[in-house]
């Protein structure tokens, strides 16, 4: 009896620190603090910029040029935006919002596989009002001299909120 005590004793021990270790969340901290260093940035980190550019000034064009028609956009809060119509909808919608809505990032890497390319960085999304942290990971298709964004996921580090 002594014996299956202390097996069970151990056995609770172990698995509570195996649960705990694997615990999600931050504690507070920044999502950043989970990882050693930001990787280098990569080829494509001013093509990550001008589309952050043209979403801060409402440039809708840049974005009917950017998107592949068989686009896939996953957001925070499970919408799959599956063509260009879609996303573009989705976007026009955060871009002419009141409060205006303002993107920045942070930590971007970005890498390419001959006619492939992905980006993934942090951003804050600041209407004056509420703040918005978060990850995006796009996935680009070489098209002509163009990459085309064929896969955006974004996840928010927070609850989702109505946008």
């Amino acid at each position: 009896m002594r014996r299956l005590i202390l097996f069970s004793a151990v056995l609770i021990a172990t698995t509570g620190y195996a649960a705990l270790a694997q615990a999600p969340g931050t504690e507070g901290r920044s999502i950043n603090g989970r990882s050693p260093a930001p990787p280098p940035p990569g080829p494509l980190v001013n093509l990550v910029q001008a589309g952050v550019d043209a979403y801060n000034k409402g440039d809708i064009g840049y974005f009917e040029k950017a998107f592949a028609d068989d686009i896939l956009w996953v957001d925070e809060d499970g919408h799959e935006l599956t063509s260009k119509m879609f996303a573009l909808y989705f976007i026009n919608r955060q871009m002419t919002a009141t409060p205006k809505r303002k993107m920045s990032l942070h930590n971007i890497a970005t890498g390419t596989w001959g006619d492939t390319a992905w980006a993934a960085f942090a951003y804050t999304i600041d209407d004056g009002i509420n703040k918005r942290t978060g990850m995006n990971t796009t996935l680009f298709r070489k098209s002509g001299n163009d990459w085309k964004i064929v896969l955006i996921h974004g996840s928010i580090n927070a609850f989702a909120i109505p946008h």
